[in-house]
């Protein structure tokens, strides 16, 4: 009795180490996986619990690449040729009666997730978030060096008039702006295969790393809170795109947005409707000091000189 005693004890053992493994494995591989899906199941779970509002703006979702190319289009610009489009169709589509936040009132949107998001109101941080399930882009994986996913792509020929051709965008993301740093979801504006949303004047690209209130904060709107009319984290100021071009000749522009890394957390850039053309849109750069110290004395002059004649004219 007692070697079976024995026995039986060392069998138990040995089980009860099994099932400890087991669960031990198990609480690893559950909290890895909350790790790698945490960022969406909260955001998922927010999202259940509450529904954003209507901002007012009216975003209607469209694949159709014709379309999108055509809002875009001002002058000394045409179409050559059918443009195409890659992605969901929930990924792409015009609006109208954008909040003050995008910049201007109407244009196209594409979205690393569903572009309808974005005529909701900012209810809470990591959203939107749609995992498209579709396909990365081989231009921004290249441009950022990560892996991406869930890319909406426009591509279009034109033929311009004049040798730069120029719009206004704005760009956001849900990646704001807990993410800054690890999750540089990726854009570009890749004309004849090279990408030109830069900050202006320089080579850097615009990207959640590279815009926002630490880095280029001039660049960058605002960090949205409750109730914002924008569904995103945050988002730039209004840019001005330029590229050098073919005048007379056929170009290509391909506009991307993609996630990085991982298929959670949507982006998207905004176009302004009729703004690719060949003239440069009026500057919005503030004049330096000096010179507004120059003309603020010229009017200053002016204004005593003109007091002066009406005193000799009142004597």
């Amino acid at each position: 009795m007692g070697h079976r005693t024995a026995v039986r004890r060392r069998v138990a053992f040995v089980v009860a180490m099994v099932v400890s493994s087991t669960l031990l494995c198990g609480v690893a591989g559950a909290a890895a996986s909350s790790r790698v899906h945490g960022r969406r199941s909260s955001a998922a779970k927010r999202m259940a619990a509450v529904r954003a509002a209507a901002s007012g703006m009216a975003v209607s979702p469209t694949g159709n690449a014709t379309a999108l190319a055509t809002a875009l289009l001002g002058a000394g610009v045409s179409i050559s040729g059918t443009p195409t489009f890659a992605g969901a169709a929930a990924q792409a589509g015009t609006f109208s009666n954008a909040p003050a936040l995008v910049g201007f009132s109407s244009g196209i949107v594409l979205s690393s997730g569903h572009v309808a998001d974005a005529a909701t109101t900012y209810i809470g941080e990591d959203l939107p978030d749609t995992e498209e399930g579709t396909a990365g882009n081989a231009l921004l994986t290249a441009m950022i060096g990560d892996a991406t996913h869930d890319a909406a792509v426009l591509t279009f020929s034109f033929i311009p008039n004049a040798t730069s051709i120029y719009f206004k965008y704005t760009f956001a993301s849900a990646e704001y702006p807990n993410y800054i740093g690890e999750y540089n979801d990726a854009f570009g504006f890749f004309v004849n295969g090279t990408n030109r949303a830069l900050l202006p004047g320089t080579n850097t690209p615009v990207s959640i790393n590279n815009v926002n209130m630490g880095a280029n904060a001039q660049y960058f709107n605002k960090y949205n809170t409750f109730g914002d009319l924008l569904s995103y984290g945050g988002e730039t100021k209004v840019l001005t795109f330029t590229a050098p071009v073919n005048a007379g000749q056929v170009n290509t522009i391909t506009i991307a947005v993609a996630d990085a890394l991982d298929s959670y957390l949507d982006s998207a850039v905004f176009i302004q409707a009729g703004s690719l053309t060949t003239a440069p849109p009026p500057s919005a750069i503030p004049l330096p000091p000096s010179l507004w110290l120059v003309i603020t004395g010229l009017g200053g002059s002016g204004l005593i000189m003109a007091r002066g004649r009406f005193r000799r004219r009142r004597d």
